[in-house]
């Protein structure tokens, strides 16, 4: 959904105030052969932040999916985080051709530092990248990075690609998040607009990430002349449903009851519906001005609990029907709303 929302941002926001912040809920459809055995089309969440390129903006993003999957239930999360520039910068400084960066990439996704310094040796690597190349494959933390640097003007900018992200572990710090997100050299993404840090959300023994995102500072421009930074994350749903059955959890069915209040007192049945929704009830007005019969056959067309009957006011009995077992009955309004567990 970012191509999406980038359009947005140039097409109908172009005045809006910065920072902006979105999110959406969609589905998703996918045609890649990665799919071929998982379904194309998904529904997913997501937020973006767009026109702010601070360790802030990134740490918001970051504390924002960690506390949305622990709101969902999800236990021992954690974020897997890498920099996408960073990783290609260091391999265009070292002047590796296509099948040689190939090769780098996949020695350190299997963190395999012997392989990787043999081939180093092997392929004539520049002596003054191969300790910064070694010791950012055996990074595992952010706060590792900060003792790492190159010597030279030339690398000027990979320095300061190092250094956002020791601003970024301060940052995760504040968060108290700083535990749950582990560094990966090796992770880029194959998507080609990001341009700094991405990540992937896991928990245990599901062996698919949730979802992630990352910062994409030149992927806006594209779509019109507003060049703003920006950063964004995504989270399959089915995913979340996924992991929290695999760690137990029940997915809370939806227990809100659905009412319809008909009347031809239409200022009681207004105060009916407004009643229900705040004790938390999801009710509508009939509108249409169709008989009570009709209303009712709507009700089972819509699959609705309950049809409530007003008169002139809520302290009279009400008529209840209830769809499901096509019976009706007469109560007090409060003691209905009672039993949906509303709140009086």
């Amino acid at each position: 959904m970012t191509a999406p929302v980038a359009r947005i941002v140039t097409t109908r926001m172009p005045s809006a105030p910065e920072p902006i912040r979105l999110f959406y809920v969609n589905n998703v459809f996918r045609y890649s052969q990665s799919y071929l055995k998982r379904e194309r089309e998904f529904c997913q969440a997501g937020v973006e932040l767009v026109g702010c390129n601070t360790p802030e903006a990134d740490g918001e993003m970051l504390a924002l999916l960690i506390s949305s999957l622990k709101e969902v239930g999800l236990r021992e999360v954690r974020v897997d985080l890498g920099y996408a520039s960073l990783l290609k910068d260091l391999m265009n400084a070292a002047v590796l051709d296509t099948q040689q960066k190939a090769s780098v990439q996949g020695l350190l996704a299997c963190r395999d530092s012997v392989g990787l310094q043999q081939f180093m040796e092997q392929n004539s690597f520049p002596s003054d990248l191969r300790d910064a190349f070694l010791e950012l494959s055996r990074c595992r933390r952010l706060d590792e990075v900060s003792s790492i640097s190159l010597s030279g003007s030339k690398y000027d900018k990979l320095n300061k690609q190092l250094d956002s992200l020791t601003e970024l572990q301060k940052t995760l710090v504040d968060y108290e998040i700083d535990d749950l997100v582990f560094f990966d050299f090796s992770l880029t993404k194959k998507i080609e607009y990001y341009t700094g840090i991405v990540f992937e959300a896991s928990v245990p023994n599901l062996g698919l990430p949730l979802g992630g995102g990352g910062r994409y500072d030149n992927f806006i421009e594209k779509f019109g002349k507003l060049k703003l930074p920006a950063t964004g994350f995504a989270l399959e749903i089915g995913k979340l449903l996924q992991a929290l059955n695999a760690q137990g959890s029940e997915i809370p069915d939806d227990t809100k009851s659905r009412v319809i209040v008909a009347s031809k007192f239409r200022d009681t049945a207004i105060e009916a519906v407004k009643v229900l929704r705040e004790g938390g009830v999801i009710a509508s007005l009939e509108i249409t001005g169709r008989s009570l019969e009709k209303t009712i056959e709507y009700a089972k067309l819509t699959e609705t609990d309950y049809v409530v009957s007003v008169v002139s006011s809520l302290k009279s009995t009400v008529t209840v029907y209830d769809i499901k077992t096509n019976a009706s009955r007469n109560v007090m309004f409060e003691t209905f709303l009672k039993e949906l567990g509303g709140r009086c």
